[in-house]
């Protein structure tokens, strides 16, 4: 990594946010102390209003708790090999499926050798079971099918179950390819919409697919 960029970004994660765009699910300006440990560099890519203490916060907009900003996720800053963790929650359906292949390969090598990379993206199948569970109220699940479409970078382009995104990282070069929840990964509920649902005739209905997968 450019030394610069590694010295903004240790002073950055030394303070607490005290501003923040609202949305997402997370209190204004509230960090969240993931009870995770770990050495190295743990990337938080698409970070959006969720500010998790201890990782690099990254996102395509500005706000104060966002450490690199950035609109491609090449992660040029970081060098290949270097990275212990990788976490985006509902970003990955924003690509299409032939970038979606680009963005996995470039997060692998990123990784080092052991390195986790947790996915989060909306479930096609817990989606359907909504839809069918609420009277198939489209208008219910159009924005996690589809995107808030509020501003440039929130539409969607691809969607995932389990076996597709499975077999996605598979042929990208992953091993050990398992799913994951919020609260024994992280030991703490992140505010975003890893462990979220929609309430239905039938109940809460989880809405989101949590896969990890590691750099063998």
């Amino acid at each position: 990594m450019v030394p610069n960029l590694v010295k903004n970004i240790k002073q950055a994660c030394k303070f607490a946010v005290r501003k923040v765009r609202g949305g997402g699910g997370a209190e204004a300006n509230k960090p969240i102390y993931s009870l995770t440990s770990g050495d190295g560099l743990r990337i938080h890519l698409g970070a959006g209003p969720i500010n998790i203490q201890g990782w690099i916060n990254i996102d395509a907009r500005e706000a104060s708790h966002i450490h690199l900003q950035a609109s491609g996720f090449d992660l040029k800053e970081f060098t290949d090999g270097a990275v212990s963790e990788i976490y985006m929650c509902h970003v990955l359906e924003h690509f299409s499926f032939e970038e979606t292949k680009t963005v996995l390969k470039t997060l692998r090598e990123k990784l080092k050798v052991g390195g986790v990379l947790r996915l989060s993206v909306p479930d096609f199948s817990q989606l359907v079971a909504i839809y069918h569970a609420s009277n198939n109220d489209l208008e219910l699940i159009k924005m996690a099918l589809m995107g808030g479409q509020d501003y440039e970078y929130n539409f969607h382009k691809s969607v995932f179950n389990e076996k597709l995104l499975s077999d996605l990282l598979v042929s990208c070069g992953f091993e050990y390819v398992q799913t994951w929840s919020t609260l024994e990964d992280f030991g703490v509920d992140l505010g975003d919409w890893s462990n979220q649902g929609f309430e239905t005739s039938q109940g809460n209905i989880p809405v989101s697919l949590n896969i990890k997968a590691i750099k063998a």
